[in-house]
């Protein structure tokens, strides 16, 4: 790599963990929405951090909706619920953030209606390049499980190939913002190696019924399919795992 992008590489992952940083001294603080953060140079004294380096920080927070400046008075939280973006909710799972409760409920809420909706369109406008893209995300999770390699990402890829087959890309860059947020909860769904080989047979089952157009047939595999993850999906999540993020999820 070169020297430049190195450097480039090293400043990004410092400006990640200070932004993971300053986020979980709001949590432990028990901050709440309207509440005013410690100025900068504060910041940086507590966090070890140089003020322009916190300055960029709070930058990307504000990017984010997550925060904002008030002239002459300071940086204060927003009311994530009512002005965030699914971006910051990705934000805080990449930097192991926890979840709220009330936020794990209503992801699973909105994994459901997604999903269903999504798998019904699919069905009124799958294309044959969607179906020959669907194939071939279930021959390569079929050849993951029998070379014994993590399935997590190919889980994931059958779920985006079935957003894609709605045509509506919108509704694609908010799911995969969804599969973002939940990929290393889903690494470790599939890591023991006996969940994969159910998932993959529904998914086959539901690319049979996408390519004979049977909204009612798929649909209610994929409720039946995520009906069997969903309870262990809240059980991971509201149960933070040392040493990983606490709001990824399974598939």
């Amino acid at each position: 790599m070169p020297v430049v992008e190195a450097a480039s590489a090293v400043a990004a992952d410092e400006r990640a963990a200070l932004i993971g940083a300053i986020l979980r001294l709001a949590a432990e603080a028990r901050l709440p929405p309207g509440a005013r953060l410690p100025a900068e140079r504060e910041l940086a004294e507590r966090l070890g951090a140089g003020r322009n380096a916190v300055r960029e920080a709070i930058a990307v927070l504000e990017a984010l909706r997550m925060v904002e400046r008030r002239p002459n008075s300071g940086i204060y939280l927003r009311p994530a619920e009512r002005v965030g973006s699914l971006d910051a909710l990705v934000l805080q799972a990449d930097l192991g953030v926890p979840l709220t409760r009330a936020e794990v409920d209503e992801l699973v809420e909105l994994r459901r209606m997604m999903e269903l909706q999504g798998t019904a369109l699919a069905c009124q406008r799958r294309s044959a390049a969607d179906l020959a893209r669907l194939d071939a995300t279930l021959a390569a999770g079929a050849a993951a499980i029998d070379q014994g390699e993590a399935y997590g990402v190919h889980d994931a890829a059958f779920h985006l190939a079935v957003a894609e087959a709605t045509g509506n890309r919108i509704f694609l860059r908010v799911v995969n913002s969804f599969y973002l947020l939940s990929r290393e909860r889903r690494r470790l769904y599939f890591a023991d190696g006996t969940r994969a080989a159910g998932s993959q047979a529904q998914h086959a089952e539901m690319v049979d019924a996408i390519r004979d157009r049977d909204a009612a047939r798929a649909t209610e595999i994929m409720s039946r399919h995520l009906q069997g993850v969903e309870s262990y999906w809240l059980e991971l999540l509201r149960r933070p795992k040392r040493g990983t993020s606490s709001m990824a999820a399974s598939s």
